[in-house]
């Protein structure tokens, strides 16, 4: 029965790191969705008159939504690949170390689950912080055109 109890405690320790390491994980969604979304708001900003002029050109509205979701893309292309750089670099340190330090061992490639996660994640922010940029330039372009 103690170890059923340490057992317990154990387990319910796990379930706390994993609430904590999920909310850390949603606070970095958070900001990086912000961090995007800002730059790509400065961008529509300073690039309003251009989008103008591609409109009156002929650019369609679907066009304009491609340019902002490439753009919103482009800032977060860099920071998959860095990201995955870092993370399996980090492994196989930590392998090595709990492999020369701790006498233990332990896989060092990321499991497919998480690598998809990573993915699914990195494609979703840039897609939710480009939903405001894109509704600003479709409105401004709109009422550009009704001055006009």
């Amino acid at each position: 029965m103690d170890v059923m109890k340490a057992m317990e405690i154990f387990s319910q320790a796990i379930l706390f790191l994993g609430l904590i390491f999920d909310i850390i994980i949603l606070l970095f969604v958070v900001l990086s969705v912000l961090l995007i979304y800002s730059l790509l708001m400065l961008s529509v900003e300073s690039k309003s008159f251009e989008f103008g002029v591609m409109r009156m050109v002929g650019l369609s509205k679907k066009a304009i939504i491609i340019l902002v979701i490439l753009q919103s893309f482009l800032f977060v292309v860099p920071s998959i690949i860095c990201g995955f750089l870092v993370s399996f670099s980090f492994l196989h340190w930590a392998k090595y170390y709990a492999d020369h330090s701790l006498q233990m061992d332990f896989d060092a490639n990321p499991s497919i689950y998480s690598i998809l996660q990573a993915l699914f994640l990195s494609t979703l922010i840039p897609l939710i912080s480009s939903i405001m940029p894109i509704r600003v330039v479709l409105d401004r372009n709109l009422n550009d055109a009704l001055d006009i």
